[in-house]
């Protein structure tokens, strides 16, 4: 296939370790990274990869059609605003306190007694929004998994409960240790979804049939 009828793609991503995040020599690496560079580099597309906050690479991948974005979870609210190309990882979510606020959860409608951080336009945001919690009330949405993380270790005052992926914080434990650790209170009571590569829905029927058949090769 000649790269020349294939148009660039733009892939975006955000900083979410261990599947993808920045090093200390501020290049891009993980164990989902080192998967979507070997489809990519197996196709004949023209691609550059960038890093942005959440919200930012997921409004581009809804707005340009030439956009790709990796690692997006596949939950019913999104099944229709993107191309669903190809499972990268599976993925599990928690409520998470620290040691020190002693708090203990049995059900979803005792977390609305506190006040929760979440990653804005993720599922999880979704999904609570879904079920009754209020922004300004008892949730603040965070446009980071990294100013999530900001929030639990300098200003911890400000929130009680957080909700992240199991996999990034026993990334963030292992990398920067604390005494009053996050741990886990109740998992988040939706189907998991997994963890996947999607594009723009506008993107052109060359260049998807290219990237489908790239990824089902992995």
């Amino acid at each position: 296939m000649s790269q020349q009828c294939l148009a660039k793609l733009n892939i975006v991503t955000e900083n979410f370790p261990p599947a993808q995040y920045l090093d200390d020599n501020q290049q891009l690496t993980g164990h989902v990274v080192e998967k979507v560079r070997k489809a990519l580099d197996a196709s004949s597309i023209d691609y550059a990869i960038s890093v942005h906050s959440w919200s930012t690479a997921f409004n581009t991948a809804l707005r340009d059609p030439q956009t790709c974005i990796f690692s997006v979870t596949r939950s019913k609210e999104r099944e229709d605003k993107l191309l669903w190309i190809a499972e990268l990882a599976e993925l599990t979510t928690n409520f998470y306190a620290l040691n020190s606020k002693n708090i203990q959860l049995d059900n979803l409608e005792q977390a609305k007694q506190y006040r929760v951080a979440v990653l804005k336009d993720n599922y999880s945001h979704q999904y609570l929004s879904s079920q009754g919690f209020e922004e300004g009330k008892n949730l603040l949405a965070m446009d980071s998994f990294d100013n999530i993380f900001n929030i639990v270790h300098s200003r911890k005052n400000n929130i009680d409960l957080v909700i992240l992926p199991k996999q990034r914080v026993d990334f963030e434990q292992q990398s920067q240790p604390t005494a009053d650790s996050l741990q886990p209170v109740l998992k988040l009571n939706i189907k998991q979804p997994s963890l996947y590569f999607a594009c723009n829905k506008a993107l052109d029927k060359v260049s998807k049939l290219e990237l489908t058949r790239v990824f089902s090769a992995l």
